[in-house]
């Protein structure tokens, strides 16, 4: 089986199984055939396959699957499919017609189609998902929105439940939400007394008018509490802007929302739906600039838009997991591309000889010089560009290196295939760490690019592939059915 099928069957499983391995069954009785009737029923023996626990697991025994089988013959002539007649449907096109071979892989196609059958093994060593540590209240961020609540006030402060387009949508309070601190409950409806209390109105969209967009919390294992007002300025003159900072002020630093104890209370005037410091700067209303998270005993500066794990517990099993699958040593160069505020590199960099991170985003890079300073750590590099063009220049000092590991750590939308025909050029990177999020996603592509033999581009189509080798999944989630993954690649064998 070539690498890009290997790639795709895999993530078919890891996607619907990575937090329950439990097996694929068909329970007795269940008779379906598409537009047939039951009549006489026969026991037939079909093979079924369960999960893999861990590579290596023996196949489950087969078992036993009632099926009915009709008494009258199943015509097989299809129909002729012409102009619709009037006053008539057109007749749908017909399935391919059932035939002895192909009957029960069709019948489990429609009723168990989740359930894999054709594959013998995974391409590589598939861990049980490791567990985080902490399954309650343990989320250090949440973004909350604005809209209708079920009572119909236009303010409602919580998250949005139905789709955006449905006007059924309403925005419901997290009150009784598990994974969600206490103290984020209790600003988030705090900020929802003080918006009810302002003249400007919600802005549920942009053309409709509307000040108060969002509500973002953040906050650290010693307790440091962070808010982000978003409004849209919508015409707003500056000096309106400053009145609306200095009633924030006056209601959560001495009015009624000093019960919950802000450390830093930031606004933002975003007239987009997400805005970067440089569009619209983030501007400090009360108390200090950033927060400070611990994380594997190193510190790290939190601004309002830094990019941090979302359970700090379960980042300190993930960023171990990424240490002990790639085998680093005292002699290993890091590459760490979207590096965001130096997380992987910080958390390496006692173990490796020195470490390289790549990030697009001007500011995060500037972050993670500064979390690299507060933990006095010497043998970090940071970058700021984009990974298709810093990497080629990197290419000579890496070509000296004895043992070059790279860690990737992108957003949702993965890595950009500029980057994939980068890391594979680059001949010195022999092992790449993929860690995602979302490995069905645009993450898959990436796998299958970084190990198919059929390249488009003929800069990279005589490259190495890289061949999956180990993966662990992390439930940096619970009570989600979202699993962080961590991959691990090596070049393949000529």
């Amino acid at each position: 089986m070539g690498v890009t099928s290997m790639c795709c069957l895999a993530s078919r499983v890891w996607v619907r199984h990575l937090k329950t391995q439990a097996a694929c069954q068909l329970p007795r009785g269940s008779y379906f055939r598409p537009g047939g009737k039951a009549s006489a029923k026969i026991v037939v023996p079909l093979a079924e396959e369960n999960l893999l626990k861990i590579a290596g697991n023996s196949l489950r025994q087969t078992q036993l699957l009632e099926i009915t089988k009709e008494s009258h013959p199943r015509k097989t002539e299809p129909k002729s499919i012409g102009l619709k007649e009037k006053g008539k449907k057109a007749t749908p096109p017909l399935l391919p017609p059932v035939t002895e071979d192909t009957q029960f892989q069709r019948l489990a196609e429609s009723v168990t189609p989740l359930c894999e059958r054709n594959f013998k093994k995974l391409p590589c060593v598939l861990e049980p998902t490791r567990p985080s540590p902490e399954l309650i209240g343990y989320r250090n961020k949440d973004e909350f929105g604005i809209h209708f609540g079920v009572d119909g006030n236009p303010k409602t402060v919580g998250f949005f439940v139905g789709r955006p387009l449905d006007p059924e949508m309403v925005c419901v309070p997290p009150t009784f939400l598990i994974n969600m601190r206490e103290k984020h409950k209790q600003i988030a409806q705090s900020f929802q007394k003080f918006i009810r209390q302002s003249p400007h109105e919600a802005c549920h969209r942009f053309d409709k008018g509307g000040v108060w967009r969002n509500l973002v919390v953040r906050s650290t294992a010693t307790g440091e509490k962070m808010a982000s007002v978003i409004i849209h300025p919508q015409q707003l003159p500056e000096d309106t802007i400053q009145e609306i900072m200095e009633e924030l002020r006056q209601y959560f630093i001495n009015g009624e929302g000093s019960e919950c104890e802000l450390d830093s209370l930031y606004l933002q005037a975003c007239p987009h739906t997400r805005c970067t410091r440089e569009q619209a700067p983030y501007r400090l209303v009360a108390g200090k600039e950033c927060i400070t998270e611990t994380c594997l005993d190193l510190y790290f500066q939190i601004s309002p838009d830094s990019f941090f794990q979302i359970n700090t517990k379960g980042a300190e099993v993930l960023y171990s997991t990424v240490k002990e699958i790639a085998e680093v040593s005292p002699v290993t160069t890091l590459l760490d591309i979207c590096c965001g505020t130096g997380t992987v590199s910080l958390a390496m960099a006692p173990h490796v000889r020195s470490t390289i991170g790549i990030d697009i985003t001007t500011g995060a890079v500037e972050d993670a010089k500064k979390n690299a300073a507060l933990n006095n750590i010497n043998n970090t590099i940071f970058i700021a560009g984009r990974a298709e063009k810093v990497l080629p220049r990197l290419t000579d000092e890496l070509a000296q290196c004895s043992d070059v590991v790279a860690v990737v750590n992108p957003a949702r939308a993965g890595l950009h295939p500029q980057v994939i025909r980068t890391i594979r050029k680059c001949e010195a990177i022999q092992k790449l760490i993929y860690v995602t999020c979302k490995p069905d996603g645009f993450a898959m592509e990436n796998f299958v690019k970084l190990g198919s033999k059929k390249i488009k581009s003929p800069k990279a189509r005589n490259t190495i592939p890289f061949i999956p080798k180990y993966a662990v999944p992390v439930d940096l989630f619970p009570h989600t059915s979202h699993n962080e993954l961590v991959m691990l690649f090596e070049r393949a064998k000529v």
